[in-house]
């Protein structure tokens, strides 16, 4: 096991980045499972929100976020309609960082090169995808 997270955090750049990004998201979905959308008490409150009294696409994701870790979708959609949307990014993310850390391991050079480039293709596209109502009011 400890060998395992040696051979990680020590191989290469793209395993290096892949494994901070399964870390990041693995502490976003532990934030939103450990703070109860019930009792109402994050951490990290909305500055808009704070500074203008006013709701932005993004309000209410935390505590969407909060309910489909405890698998209730419709009170999710009611906190904000995209945070499934939002969650599905982050955890098929999750699953990509995984398995591109894994399939790394029996790639060539010449392969891995080409891995990079399909996963950046593919992650951006699904995040044009999966955040398409939030670009578009940023920049249309």
């Amino acid at each position: 096991m400890i060998k395992t997270f040696r051979n990680i955090i020590s191989g290469n750049p793209y395993r290096k980045i892949n494994f901070f990004f399964i870390v990041f998201i693995l502490s976003m979905f532990a934030y939103a499972a450990i703070f109860s959308p019930s009792l109402g008490r994050y951490p990290i409150l909305s500055s808009q929100q704070l500074l203008t009294g006013e709701s932005t696409l993004s309000t209410g994701l935390s505590r969407g976020f909060s309910s489909i870790a405890r698998f209730r979708f419709e009170e999710a959609r009611k906190f904000n309609p995209y945070s499934i949307r939002i969650f599905s990014f982050f955890l098929l993310q999750l699953l990509m960082r995984i398995s591109f850390i894994w399939v790394q391991g029996i790639l060539t050079v010449r392969h891995l090169q080409k891995l990079i480039i399909v996963d950046g293709v593919i992650s951006a596209l699904m995040f044009i995808l999966f955040f398409w109502p939030f670009l578009e009011e940023m920049f249309l």
